[in-house]
């Protein structure tokens, strides 16, 4: 048990990590193929269950990742699953999870935590109020950097000695103090880029370079990328239950024949098939009213949508007259 002094002015923070009255207990739990130490009972903090379909690989990877401590840095194109499989693993083994959106919006006191002017009898006084990541690093959460290529300089400066595997530590400067981590702390970003890849970047507006030692402070770079064609079926049926299989096979198929298609520029994520599906069950089973709805008024170039009516029109054998 690590014991915390509670500063004056930290409020809503526990003083210890885990009370000897209360301690937290664990147990082996199976997840995707894959062995995680799961903690027992309940906490507000953990994702909901939602249906997921794990891929082996990926969690025996985040596994072992999580098993030595490591930073997992997961990459790959939108909607490819990199946030949703953290997220569905740690609702699986009862794992409290924090989520920061890595966008302009966050800013070092989203981390660390501020001052704010609070009243007390009728005067008023500053208070510090702890950031999401100095609470998640005391009481032992998965904090989850989504977009970390698209994080401000000064957010990276800040997590620079957090991302440090055998020392992790947030310094926080308004009460003179320095924050170790919880063993179960662990840290985990994506990105759509690895940052120093120009190629990559020119397709996702608003990401920054990341150097190489930065990089490098994250012991495991897991590559994501879209499902195969049987696995995406899988992952609508799940979300889709009562839609035909016919239509969920198609919907894959589309998804599959665009990803691969040179002339199609967009990205086409799960997410996005999911959305559709829902769609077509709801209009009759009218594929391309649904698909309107959920695809092709998304698209910004006319070049795609032209594509990826096309290609509906042919998997789904619809008529020239009907699109």
């Amino acid at each position: 048990m690590t014991t915390i002094r509670k500063p004056r002015g930290f409020a809503n923070v526990t003083t210890t990590i885990a009370d000897a009255a209360d301690p937290i207990e664990y147990e082996d739990r199976t997840v995707g193929g894959a062995v995680f130490v799961a903690r027992k009972g309940t906490h507000p903090n953990v994702p909901l269950p939602r249906p997921y379909v794990f891929d082996q690989k990926q969690c025996q990877e985040i596994a072992v990742g999580v098993r030595r401590g490591m930073n997992v840095l997961l990459t790959g194109p939108t909607g490819c699953g990199k946030t949703s499989v953290v997220s569905a693993i740690a609702s699986q083994i009862n794992q409290p999870f924090v989520r920061f959106n890595c966008d302009g919006e966050t800013r070092v006191s989203n981390l660390r935590g501020m001052m704010k002017p609070t009243s007390q009898d009728g005067v008023l006084t500053l208070t510090f109020s702890p950031g999401d990541l100095a609470l998640a690093m005391e009481q032992g959460y998965w904090v989850l950097l989504d977009e970390i290529d698209a994080a401000l300089p000064s957010v990276l400066f800040v997590l620079q000695p957090v991302l440090e595997e055998d020392r992790r530590e947030l310094h926080v400067p308004e009460i003179k103090r320095t924050i170790s981590a919880h063993p179960d702390f662990r840290i985990f970003a994506t990105g759509n880029t690895i940052g120093f890849r120009s190629a990559s970047r020119a397709r996702h507006a608003g990401t920054n370079p990341m150097n190489a030692a930065f990089v490098d402070r994250f012991g495991m770079l897991i590559a994501c990328d879209y499902a195969s064609k049987d696995d995406e079926t899988n992952r609508i049926k799940v979300n889709v239950p009562d839609l035909d299989n016919d239509f969920a096979e198609g919907v894959a198929r589309v998804a599959d024949a665009l990803r691969r298609d040179e002339k199609f520029k967009a990205d086409f994520s799960t997410r996005r098939c999911v959305q559709w599906a829902r769609l077509i069950g709801d209009f009759d089973n009218d594929v391309l009213r649904a698909a309107e709805l959920a695809v092709l008024r998304k698209l910004e170039s006319p070049t795609d949508a032209k594509v990826a009516r096309a290609m509906i029109r042919r998997i789904f054998g619809y008529d020239e007259e009907k699109v």
